[in-house]
Protein backbone atom coordinates (compact mmCIF):
# COMPACT_ATOMS: atom_id res chain seq x y z
CA UNK A 1 0.00 0.00 0.00
CA UNK A 2 1.64 3.49 -0.85
CA UNK A 3 1.28 5.97 1.28
CA UNK A 4 -1.79 8.12 1.61
CA UNK A 5 -3.20 5.59 -0.33
CA UNK A 6 -7.01 4.16 -0.03
CA UNK A 7 -6.53 0.54 -1.24
CA UNK A 8 -5.83 -2.16 1.65
CA UNK A 9 -5.37 -5.24 1.84
CA UNK A 10 -8.42 -5.34 4.51
CA UNK A 11 -11.06 -2.93 5.22
CA UNK A 12 -12.79 -3.65 8.18
CA UNK A 13 -16.51 -2.34 9.27
CA UNK A 14 -16.39 -2.06 13.00
CA UNK A 15 -13.78 -1.33 15.61
CA UNK A 16 -15.16 -3.47 18.60
CA UNK A 17 -13.57 -6.41 19.52
CA UNK A 18 -13.77 -8.01 16.36
CA UNK A 19 -12.68 -5.59 14.41
CA UNK A 20 -9.20 -4.64 16.47
CA UNK A 21 -8.68 -8.47 16.69
CA UNK A 22 -8.62 -9.23 13.32
CA UNK A 23 -7.04 -5.86 11.94
CA UNK A 24 -3.75 -6.73 14.88
CA UNK A 25 -3.49 -9.91 13.58
CA UNK A 26 -3.73 -9.05 9.93
CA UNK A 27 -1.01 -6.51 10.86
CA UNK A 28 1.13 -9.17 12.30
CA UNK A 29 0.95 -11.39 9.41
CA UNK A 30 2.27 -8.52 6.84
CA UNK A 31 -0.97 -7.34 5.60
CA UNK A 32 -2.35 -3.36 5.58
CA UNK A 33 -5.72 -2.58 7.20
CA UNK A 34 -7.83 0.31 7.19
CA UNK A 35 -10.19 -0.29 10.14
CA UNK A 36 -14.00 1.78 9.78
CA UNK A 37 -15.55 3.40 13.04
CA UNK A 38 -18.18 5.50 13.22
CA UNK A 39 -17.80 5.87 16.98
CA UNK A 40 -14.95 4.77 19.40
CA UNK A 41 -12.51 1.97 19.07
CA UNK A 42 -13.06 -0.98 21.53
CA UNK A 43 -17.40 -1.18 20.44
CA UNK A 44 -19.87 -1.82 23.00
CA UNK A 45 -17.89 -3.92 25.38
CA UNK A 46 -15.28 -1.29 26.31
CA UNK A 47 -17.52 1.52 26.39
CA UNK A 48 -20.99 0.31 26.70
CA UNK A 49 -20.53 -3.15 27.92
CA UNK A 50 -18.28 -5.94 29.66
CA UNK A 51 -15.98 -3.06 31.18
CA UNK A 52 -17.55 -0.85 32.80
CA UNK A 53 -20.42 -3.40 33.69
CA UNK A 54 -17.66 -4.83 35.39
CA UNK A 55 -16.38 -1.70 37.11
CA UNK A 56 -19.73 -0.82 38.18
CA UNK A 57 -19.78 -4.58 40.13
CA UNK A 58 -16.95 -4.40 41.76
CA UNK A 59 -17.70 -1.41 43.07
CA UNK A 60 -21.01 -3.06 44.32
CA UNK A 61 -19.24 -6.48 45.55
CA UNK A 62 -16.95 -4.06 47.16
CA UNK A 63 -19.58 -2.38 49.25
CA UNK A 64 -21.02 -5.54 50.18
CA UNK A 65 -17.67 -6.63 51.36
CA UNK A 66 -17.66 -3.62 53.83
CA UNK A 67 -21.04 -4.48 55.54
CA UNK A 68 -19.99 -7.72 56.06
CA UNK A 69 -16.56 -6.73 57.44
CA UNK A 70 -17.75 -7.84 61.02
CA UNK A 71 -17.21 -11.45 59.94
CA UNK A 72 -14.37 -11.60 59.13
CA UNK A 73 -13.33 -9.79 62.61
CA UNK A 74 -13.09 -5.78 60.80
CA UNK A 75 -15.08 -3.47 62.58
CA UNK A 76 -16.68 -0.67 60.86
CA UNK A 77 -18.66 1.83 62.80
CA UNK A 78 -21.29 2.46 61.04
CA UNK A 79 -23.67 1.64 57.88
CA UNK A 80 -20.96 2.07 54.55
CA UNK A 81 -22.29 4.54 52.28
CA UNK A 82 -21.42 5.34 48.66
CA UNK A 83 -20.71 8.61 46.15
CA UNK A 84 -22.33 7.79 42.69
CA UNK A 85 -21.15 10.07 40.99
CA UNK A 86 -17.41 8.31 42.26
CA UNK A 87 -18.39 5.19 41.36
CA UNK A 88 -19.14 6.69 37.70
CA UNK A 89 -16.03 8.00 37.87
CA UNK A 90 -13.97 5.15 38.85
CA UNK A 91 -15.76 2.78 35.99
CA UNK A 92 -15.27 6.00 33.30
CA UNK A 93 -11.32 5.57 34.15
CA UNK A 94 -10.99 2.22 34.11
CA UNK A 95 -12.60 2.40 30.48
CA UNK A 96 -10.77 5.64 29.43
CA UNK A 97 -7.42 3.94 30.40
CA UNK A 98 -8.20 1.00 28.16
CA UNK A 99 -9.06 3.31 25.35
CA UNK A 100 -6.11 5.17 25.37
CA UNK A 101 -4.00 2.57 25.47
CA UNK A 102 -6.00 0.67 22.90
CA UNK A 103 -6.14 3.87 20.46
CA UNK A 104 -2.14 3.86 20.84
CA UNK A 105 -1.72 0.10 19.91
CA UNK A 106 -3.83 0.68 16.57
CA UNK A 107 -1.35 3.92 15.75
CA UNK A 108 1.08 1.89 16.76
CA UNK A 109 0.21 -0.92 14.22
CA UNK A 110 0.13 1.97 11.59
CA UNK A 111 -3.26 0.29 11.11
CA UNK A 112 -5.73 3.58 9.06
CA UNK A 113 -8.46 4.53 11.59
CA UNK A 114 -10.99 6.20 9.08
CA UNK A 115 -14.02 7.43 11.17
CA UNK A 116 -17.00 7.82 9.92
CA UNK A 117 -20.52 5.75 8.61
CA UNK A 118 -18.85 2.91 6.24
CA UNK A 119 -21.28 1.40 3.76
CA UNK A 120 -20.23 -1.23 1.20
CA UNK A 121 -20.65 -0.12 -2.58
CA UNK A 122 -19.51 -3.24 -3.95
CA UNK A 123 -17.82 -6.20 -2.43
CA UNK A 124 -14.34 -4.80 -2.44
CA UNK A 125 -15.05 -1.13 -2.18
CA UNK A 126 -16.81 1.15 0.86
CA UNK A 127 -18.13 4.04 0.90
CA UNK A 128 -17.17 5.93 4.63
CA UNK A 129 -19.52 9.43 5.42
CA UNK A 130 -16.65 10.91 7.56
CA UNK A 131 -17.28 14.68 9.29
CA UNK A 132 -15.14 15.97 6.14
CA UNK A 133 -16.89 14.60 3.59
CA UNK A 134 -16.75 11.18 1.36
CA UNK A 135 -13.99 8.69 1.41
CA UNK A 136 -13.75 5.23 -0.51
CA UNK A 137 -11.79 2.69 0.15
CA UNK A 138 -10.79 -0.54 -1.86
CA UNK A 139 -9.78 -3.80 0.08
CA UNK A 140 -7.66 -6.03 -2.46
CA UNK A 141 -8.62 -9.48 -0.35
CA UNK A 142 -11.46 -8.42 1.62
CA UNK A 143 -13.98 -6.72 3.12
CA UNK A 144 -14.48 -7.87 6.82
CA UNK A 145 -18.10 -6.83 8.78
CA UNK A 146 -17.78 -6.66 12.29
CA UNK A 147 -20.95 -4.20 13.13
CA UNK A 148 -21.40 -5.42 16.79
CA UNK A 149 -25.11 -5.37 17.95
CA UNK A 150 -27.23 -3.01 20.23
CA UNK A 151 -29.81 -3.43 23.12
CA UNK A 152 -33.30 -4.73 22.15
CA UNK A 153 -36.54 -2.93 22.85
CA UNK A 154 -39.90 -4.45 24.03
CA UNK A 155 -42.49 -4.11 20.88
CA UNK A 156 -44.44 -2.04 22.64
CA UNK A 157 -42.21 0.55 24.88
CA UNK A 158 -39.15 2.20 23.71
CA UNK A 159 -36.12 2.85 26.44
CA UNK A 160 -35.74 6.25 26.61
CA UNK A 161 -32.87 6.62 29.28
CA UNK A 162 -35.41 8.17 31.69
CA UNK A 163 -38.21 5.71 33.29
CA UNK A 164 -37.35 2.81 30.39
CA UNK A 165 -33.49 2.11 30.57
CA UNK A 166 -31.51 -0.85 28.84
CA UNK A 167 -27.64 -1.36 29.30
CA UNK A 168 -26.43 1.51 27.54
CA UNK A 169 -28.63 4.19 29.85
CA UNK A 170 -28.05 1.74 33.18
CA UNK A 171 -24.24 2.68 32.67
CA UNK A 172 -24.31 6.12 33.12
CA UNK A 173 -27.23 7.09 35.03
CA UNK A 174 -27.46 9.96 37.17
CA UNK A 175 -28.31 7.54 40.24
CA UNK A 176 -29.49 4.24 41.63
CA UNK A 177 -33.35 4.11 41.43
CA UNK A 178 -35.52 3.52 45.16
CA UNK A 179 -36.98 0.40 42.86
CA UNK A 180 -36.41 -1.09 39.37
CA UNK A 181 -37.84 -4.02 37.54
CA UNK A 182 -35.53 -5.92 35.45
CA UNK A 183 -37.22 -7.49 32.41
CA UNK A 184 -34.84 -10.43 31.39
CA UNK A 185 -33.55 -12.75 33.72
CA UNK A 186 -30.22 -13.83 31.81
CA UNK A 187 -26.82 -12.60 31.68
CA UNK A 188 -27.34 -9.02 31.57
CA UNK A 189 -30.44 -8.77 33.43
CA UNK A 190 -28.64 -10.59 36.35
CA UNK A 191 -25.40 -8.21 36.05
CA UNK A 192 -27.61 -4.78 36.65
CA UNK A 193 -29.79 -6.34 38.97
CA UNK A 194 -26.87 -7.50 41.33
CA UNK A 195 -25.78 -3.68 40.82
CA UNK A 196 -29.14 -2.33 41.74
CA UNK A 197 -29.59 -4.52 44.78
CA UNK A 198 -26.40 -3.85 46.36
CA UNK A 199 -26.47 0.13 46.03
CA UNK A 200 -29.52 -0.57 47.81
CA UNK A 201 -32.63 -0.83 45.48
CA UNK A 202 -35.79 -3.01 45.40
CA UNK A 203 -34.90 -4.65 42.69
CA UNK A 204 -37.17 -7.40 41.06
CA UNK A 205 -36.82 -9.66 37.94
CA UNK A 206 -39.61 -10.79 35.16
CA UNK A 207 -38.25 -13.93 33.45
CA UNK A 208 -40.51 -15.27 30.26
CA UNK A 209 -38.69 -18.95 30.81
CA UNK A 210 -39.22 -20.61 34.22
CA UNK A 211 -35.61 -20.31 35.07
CA UNK A 212 -32.92 -17.35 35.51
CA UNK A 213 -30.04 -18.04 33.25
CA UNK A 214 -31.67 -20.54 30.94
CA UNK A 215 -28.70 -21.65 29.06
CA UNK A 216 -27.03 -22.84 32.06
CA UNK A 217 -26.92 -26.27 34.10
CA UNK A 218 -30.47 -26.46 35.70
CA UNK A 219 -28.58 -27.21 39.34
CA UNK A 220 -26.86 -23.96 38.57
CA UNK A 221 -29.78 -21.52 37.84
CA UNK A 222 -31.61 -23.40 40.40
CA UNK A 223 -28.61 -22.74 42.75
CA UNK A 224 -28.18 -19.01 41.67
CA UNK A 225 -31.66 -18.63 42.17
CA UNK A 226 -31.74 -18.94 45.86
CA UNK A 227 -28.66 -17.06 46.37
CA UNK A 228 -29.76 -14.39 44.54
CA UNK A 229 -33.11 -14.43 46.44
CA UNK A 230 -31.48 -14.44 49.62
CA UNK A 231 -30.03 -11.43 48.70
CA UNK A 232 -33.25 -10.22 48.71
CA UNK A 233 -33.90 -10.07 44.75
CA UNK A 234 -37.61 -10.97 43.72
CA UNK A 235 -38.18 -13.12 40.76
CA UNK A 236 -41.24 -13.78 38.88
CA UNK A 237 -40.67 -16.75 36.23
CA UNK A 238 -42.67 -17.96 33.45
CA UNK A 239 -44.54 -14.70 32.97
CA UNK A 240 -45.13 -12.65 30.14
CA UNK A 241 -44.70 -9.18 29.89
CA UNK A 242 -48.27 -7.14 28.13
CA UNK A 243 -47.24 -4.29 28.77
CA UNK A 244 -46.01 -0.83 30.34
CA UNK A 245 -46.78 2.71 31.10
CA UNK A 246 -44.70 5.41 32.58
CA UNK A 247 -46.43 8.02 35.22
CA UNK A 248 -45.09 10.77 37.47
CA UNK A 249 -44.15 8.56 40.01
CA UNK A 250 -41.64 5.58 37.75
CA UNK A 251 -43.58 3.20 35.97
CA UNK A 252 -46.40 -0.15 35.82
CA UNK A 253 -45.24 -3.43 34.03
CA UNK A 254 -48.37 -5.59 33.46
CA UNK A 255 -47.27 -9.73 33.29
CA UNK A 256 -49.72 -13.02 32.74
CA UNK A 257 -48.98 -15.80 34.00
CA UNK A 258 -51.44 -18.70 33.48
CA UNK A 259 -53.84 -16.50 32.51
CA UNK A 260 -53.57 -14.63 35.22
CA UNK A 261 -52.65 -10.75 34.94
CA UNK A 262 -50.71 -8.94 37.72
CA UNK A 263 -49.29 -5.11 37.37
CA UNK A 264 -45.85 -4.38 38.73
CA UNK A 265 -45.11 -0.89 39.56
CA UNK A 266 -41.17 0.74 40.17
CA UNK A 267 -39.49 3.86 40.45
CA UNK A 268 -37.71 2.06 36.95
CA UNK A 269 -38.24 -0.34 34.60
CA UNK A 270 -34.48 -1.98 32.75
CA UNK A 271 -34.67 -3.68 29.58
CA UNK A 272 -32.24 -6.60 28.98
CA UNK A 273 -34.25 -8.88 26.25
CA UNK A 274 -31.19 -9.01 24.24
CA UNK A 275 -29.39 -7.57 21.55
CA UNK A 276 -29.75 -7.09 17.93
CA UNK A 277 -27.25 -7.13 15.19
CA UNK A 278 -26.57 -3.80 13.92
CA UNK A 279 -26.92 -4.41 9.99
CA UNK A 280 -28.85 -1.84 8.81
CA UNK A 281 -28.09 0.21 5.92
CA UNK A 282 -24.85 -1.31 5.13
CA UNK A 283 -25.62 -2.10 1.95
CA UNK A 284 -25.32 -6.17 2.43
CA UNK A 285 -28.44 -6.94 0.90
CA UNK A 286 -27.25 -4.97 -2.02
CA UNK A 287 -24.43 -6.69 -2.98
CA UNK A 288 -25.61 -10.50 -2.19
CA UNK A 289 -25.18 -10.87 1.60
CA UNK A 290 -27.84 -12.95 3.06
CA UNK A 291 -29.81 -12.00 6.49
CA UNK A 292 -31.44 -14.02 8.91
CA UNK A 293 -33.34 -11.91 10.97
CA UNK A 294 -30.82 -8.85 10.42
CA UNK A 295 -28.42 -11.22 11.57
CA UNK A 296 -25.28 -12.09 8.53
CA UNK A 297 -25.11 -15.55 7.62
CA UNK A 298 -22.20 -17.21 7.33
CA UNK A 299 -20.24 -20.50 6.98
CA UNK A 300 -17.93 -22.28 9.83
CA UNK A 301 -15.03 -19.54 8.50
CA UNK A 302 -16.64 -16.83 8.27
CA UNK A 303 -17.59 -16.25 4.79
CA UNK A 304 -20.85 -14.32 3.61
CA UNK A 305 -20.95 -16.34 0.26
CA UNK A 306 -20.41 -13.16 -1.82
CA UNK A 307 -16.48 -13.22 -2.64
CA UNK A 308 -14.15 -11.20 -0.51
CA UNK A 309 -16.80 -10.56 1.96
CA UNK A 310 -16.66 -12.20 5.40
CA UNK A 311 -18.25 -11.29 9.16
CA UNK A 312 -18.02 -11.98 12.41
CA UNK A 313 -18.78 -11.17 16.07
CA UNK A 314 -22.12 -10.44 17.33
CA UNK A 315 -23.65 -10.05 14.11
CA UNK A 316 -23.53 -13.39 12.56
CA UNK A 317 -25.43 -16.80 12.46
CA UNK A 318 -23.46 -19.69 11.80
CA UNK A 319 -26.29 -22.11 10.30
CA UNK A 320 -23.35 -24.97 9.89
CA UNK A 321 -22.01 -24.76 13.42
CA UNK A 322 -25.11 -26.29 14.78
CA UNK A 323 -24.79 -24.43 18.16
CA UNK A 324 -26.05 -21.07 18.80
CA UNK A 325 -23.20 -18.24 18.45
CA UNK A 326 -22.63 -16.13 21.49
CA UNK A 327 -22.65 -13.00 21.44
CA UNK A 328 -19.38 -12.55 23.76
CA UNK A 329 -16.16 -10.77 23.17
CA UNK A 330 -13.69 -13.29 23.15
CA UNK A 331 -15.74 -14.77 20.66
CA UNK A 332 -15.22 -11.98 18.40
CA UNK A 333 -11.43 -11.57 19.66
CA UNK A 334 -11.17 -15.08 18.85
CA UNK A 335 -13.12 -15.22 15.23
CA UNK A 336 -11.14 -11.98 14.49
CA UNK A 337 -7.91 -13.39 14.53
CA UNK A 338 -8.66 -16.69 12.82
CA UNK A 339 -9.91 -14.78 9.84
CA UNK A 340 -7.26 -12.98 8.99
CA UNK A 341 -4.99 -16.17 9.46
CA UNK A 342 -7.37 -17.28 6.69
CA UNK A 343 -7.07 -14.74 4.54
CA UNK A 344 -3.03 -14.79 4.72
CA UNK A 345 -3.38 -17.89 3.49
CA UNK A 346 -3.37 -19.95 6.58
CA UNK A 347 -5.33 -23.00 8.05
CA UNK A 348 -6.98 -22.25 10.90
CA UNK A 349 -9.45 -24.51 12.66
CA UNK A 350 -13.68 -23.69 12.83
CA UNK A 351 -14.01 -22.47 16.56
CA UNK A 352 -15.35 -24.87 18.68
CA UNK A 353 -18.35 -23.05 20.20
CA UNK A 354 -19.71 -25.80 22.50
CA UNK A 355 -16.46 -25.05 24.17
CA UNK A 356 -16.48 -21.80 24.80
CA UNK A 357 -16.25 -20.42 28.31
CA UNK A 358 -18.91 -17.60 29.43
CA UNK A 359 -19.65 -15.97 32.97
CA UNK A 360 -22.32 -14.20 34.58
CA UNK A 361 -20.64 -11.29 36.90
CA UNK A 362 -23.05 -11.07 39.50
CA UNK A 363 -22.47 -12.09 43.29
CA UNK A 364 -22.40 -14.81 43.20
CA UNK A 365 -20.63 -15.48 39.74
CA UNK A 366 -21.42 -18.22 37.45
CA UNK A 367 -19.08 -19.69 35.02
CA UNK A 368 -19.32 -22.71 32.34
CA UNK A 369 -17.70 -24.36 29.48
CA UNK A 370 -19.32 -27.23 27.62
CA UNK A 371 -22.42 -29.27 27.71
CA UNK A 372 -24.63 -29.02 30.54
CA UNK A 373 -26.27 -32.33 31.96
CA UNK A 374 -29.30 -32.13 30.39
CA UNK A 375 -27.87 -30.98 26.87
CA UNK A 376 -25.63 -33.95 26.62
CA UNK A 377 -28.43 -36.39 27.62
CA UNK A 378 -30.32 -34.29 24.80
CA UNK A 379 -27.29 -35.43 22.57
CA UNK A 380 -27.37 -39.45 23.61
CA UNK A 381 -24.59 -38.89 26.13
CA UNK A 382 -24.38 -41.83 28.85
CA UNK A 383 -23.48 -39.21 31.58
CA UNK A 384 -21.95 -39.43 34.79
CA UNK A 385 -21.82 -35.80 37.05
CA UNK A 386 -19.92 -34.80 40.21
CA UNK A 387 -21.06 -31.77 42.56
CA UNK A 388 -17.98 -30.43 45.41
CA UNK A 389 -19.67 -27.55 47.62
CA UNK A 390 -17.69 -24.24 48.29
CA UNK A 391 -18.47 -24.92 51.73
CA UNK A 392 -15.81 -27.98 52.00
CA UNK A 393 -13.55 -25.54 50.30
CA UNK A 394 -10.72 -23.70 53.03
CA UNK A 395 -9.77 -20.71 50.20
CA UNK A 396 -13.95 -20.33 49.62
CA UNK A 397 -15.27 -19.82 53.41
CA UNK A 398 -11.79 -17.44 54.13
CA UNK A 399 -13.92 -15.39 51.27
CA UNK A 400 -17.00 -15.45 52.97
CA UNK A 401 -19.10 -18.30 53.18
CA UNK A 402 -18.25 -20.97 50.78
CA UNK A 403 -21.69 -20.28 48.70
CA UNK A 404 -21.87 -22.58 45.42
CA UNK A 405 -20.42 -25.20 43.97
CA UNK A 406 -18.71 -26.95 41.39
CA UNK A 407 -20.51 -29.71 39.07
CA UNK A 408 -18.43 -31.76 36.17
CA UNK A 409 -20.04 -33.83 33.62
CA UNK A 410 -18.47 -36.65 32.03
CA UNK A 411 -19.44 -39.26 29.25
CA UNK A 412 -19.75 -42.80 30.79
CA UNK A 413 -16.48 -44.14 30.39
CA UNK A 414 -15.03 -41.06 28.70
CA UNK A 415 -13.48 -37.57 28.56
CA UNK A 416 -15.09 -34.84 31.02
CA UNK A 417 -17.26 -32.90 28.55
CA UNK A 418 -18.51 -29.81 30.94
CA UNK A 419 -17.69 -28.08 33.91
CA UNK A 420 -20.41 -25.47 35.28
CA UNK A 421 -19.58 -23.14 38.69
CA UNK A 422 -21.20 -21.13 41.03
CA UNK A 423 -19.78 -19.09 43.63
CA UNK A 424 -17.00 -16.49 44.67
CA UNK A 425 -14.53 -15.81 41.89
CA UNK A 426 -16.38 -18.75 39.57
CA UNK A 427 -15.08 -16.41 36.68
CA UNK A 428 -11.28 -16.99 37.47
CA UNK A 429 -11.94 -20.91 37.41
CA UNK A 430 -13.02 -21.63 34.23
CA UNK A 431 -10.55 -21.62 32.23
CA UNK A 432 -8.49 -24.29 33.35
CA UNK A 433 -12.26 -26.23 32.73
CA UNK A 434 -12.32 -24.98 29.21
CA UNK A 435 -8.19 -27.06 28.63
CA UNK A 436 -10.32 -30.14 29.76
CA UNK A 437 -13.34 -29.98 27.81
CA UNK A 438 -11.24 -28.84 24.84
CA UNK A 439 -8.66 -31.69 25.04
CA UNK A 440 -11.84 -34.07 25.75
CA UNK A 441 -9.68 -35.14 28.97
CA UNK A 442 -10.58 -38.42 30.94
CA UNK A 443 -10.89 -37.72 34.65
CA UNK A 444 -8.38 -40.26 35.12
CA UNK A 445 -6.01 -38.11 33.28
CA UNK A 446 -7.41 -34.73 35.19
CA UNK A 447 -7.09 -36.53 38.45
CA UNK A 448 -3.14 -36.43 37.85
CA UNK A 449 -2.98 -32.41 38.56
CA UNK A 450 -2.05 -31.08 41.29
CA UNK A 451 -3.67 -27.74 42.87
CA UNK A 452 -2.10 -25.38 44.99
CA UNK A 453 -3.53 -25.73 48.49
CA UNK A 454 -5.84 -23.77 49.91
CA UNK A 455 -7.41 -22.02 46.58
CA UNK A 456 -10.75 -22.21 44.80
CA UNK A 457 -9.40 -24.33 42.23
CA UNK A 458 -9.00 -27.26 44.25
CA UNK A 459 -13.36 -27.85 44.17
CA UNK A 460 -12.84 -28.36 40.18
CA UNK A 461 -9.86 -30.55 41.41
CA UNK A 462 -12.02 -32.74 43.50
CA UNK A 463 -14.72 -32.77 41.29
CA UNK A 464 -12.41 -34.87 38.47
CA UNK A 465 -10.95 -36.79 41.51
CA UNK A 466 -14.63 -38.09 42.34
CA UNK A 467 -15.16 -38.84 38.54
CA UNK A 468 -12.05 -40.70 38.17
CA UNK A 469 -13.15 -43.02 41.38
CA UNK A 470 -10.65 -41.13 43.72
CA UNK A 471 -12.62 -38.95 45.85
CA UNK A 472 -10.22 -37.35 48.50
CA UNK A 473 -12.79 -35.12 50.41
CA UNK A 474 -15.70 -35.73 49.41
Amino acid sequence: MAEGSDSFDLVILGGGNGGYACAFRAVALGMSVAMVEKDKVGGTCLHRGCIPTKALLHSAELLDEIRGAGDFGIKVDAEPDYDWGQVQDFKDSVVGRMYKGLSTLVKRKKIELVEGHGRLRDNRTVVVQTEGGERSLTAEKAVVLAPGSFPRDLPFIEADGDRVQNSNHGLVAEDVPSSVIVVGGNYIGLEFASVFESFGADVQVVEMLPKIAPAEDSDISEALLKLLERRGIKFHLGVTVTGAKVNDSGVDVSIEKDGNGETLSADRMFVAIGRAPRTDDMGLEEIGVTLDKAFIVVDQLFSTGVEGVYAIGDAVHIPDANWVHPQLAHVAFIEGMKLAELLAGKEPTPVDYKNIPHVIYCQPEVAAVGLTEDKAKELGIDVVTQRYPFAANARALMLGGGQGFVKSVAERGGAVVGVHVVGTRASDLITEAQLATSWEAYPDELAELMHPHPTLSEAIGETFLELAGKPLHG
